[in-house]
């Protein structure tokens, strides 16, 4: 009798319109586990708290087990396994709302992927898993600048910056007598007797040829969506070889003893 019963559900399943099909397969999806997360891009700066968001939207089974693991140079390790927490976040992360993840004090560390996994014995589809990237943001520290004191006309140099510490890496910006220098010298007209390129993301700077309007005080800023820091400003002194001299006239109209040379005055 069950077996006829049986074949005459199918059968009338197989009658059923679309409408009533799409309900009954919707209803029998209430037996598999299913998850959620309100934010899976955490962005924090360093040193504050975070929530990694693990929602369980569907599920039959009472209590599922639930673990984190944590997803950093091609390496997994736990985070939450046998219902405590693991590893380096031990003493300062806890488990909340039954699945979501909560961290205290978060250091450049953490930035990692975490997956949330959830097993439900009792479900058609027993096991669901939800993937969150942490992004944690640290302040740039005042940077490392490098700039010639002295270099002569029409010759190459090259202005260093670098920092170390912000995350994620910053970019970089120069500046000139407090003004901001473009990427490329020729885009603005104000720098027309300039020929330098700007690395936003290396941090140096550039010049093919400096001329006299080079001279003057130099500084960095390294900037990320946590903060910025500057350098502190360096002169550069872009000076005029004077020919059959021994002395070298700078742009600010001192005379210098030359290198090089072993020319006389006419």
């Amino acid at each position: 009798m069950a077996l006829r019963l049986r074949r005459r559900g199918f059968q009338l399943c197989a009658r059923l319109p679309d409408f009533f099909l799409m309900l009954l397969f919707k209803g029998c999806l209430i037996g598999a586990v299913n998850l959620k997360s309100s934010n899976r891009n955490p962005v924090v700066p360093e040193f504050e708290s975070v929530e990694l968001s693990c929602i369980i939207t569907d599920s039959q089974t009472h209590n599922p087990r639930i673990e984190w693991k944590k997803i950093q140079d091609a390496q997994t390790t736990y985070v939450f396994f046998d219902n405590k927490i693991q590893g380096d976040l031990a003493g300062r992360a806890e488990l909340f709302g039954q699945t979501s993840l909560k961290i205290w004090n978060v250091t450049r560390t953490d930035s990692a992927l975490y997956r949330c996994e959830v097993v439900a014995r009792n479900d058609r589809k027993e096991m669901d898993e939800i993937v969150i990237e942490l992004t944690v943001q640290v302040k740039p520290v005042p940077p490392v600048c490098r700039v010639p004191k002295a270099v002569p006309v029409g010759k190459a140099a090259t202005l260093y910056c670098q920092e170390r510490e912000g995350h994620p890496p910053p970019h970089y910006s120069w500046y000139r007598n407090d003004l901001p220098l473009p990427k490329d010298s020729r885009t603005n007209p104000r720098f027309k007797n300039s020929s330098f390129l700007m690395n936003s993301e290396t941090g140096t700077l550039d010049f093919s040829a400096v001329h006299k309007e080079d001279s003057g005080r130099y500084y960095c800023i390294a900037s990320n969506d946590a903060g910025s820091a500057k350098c502190e400003e360096q002169e550069m002194e872009v000076f005029t070889r004077i020919r059959g001299s021994q002395m070298e006239l700078t742009i600010s109209g001192q005379m210098r003893r030359a290198t090089s040379g072993t020319s006389h005055h006419s």
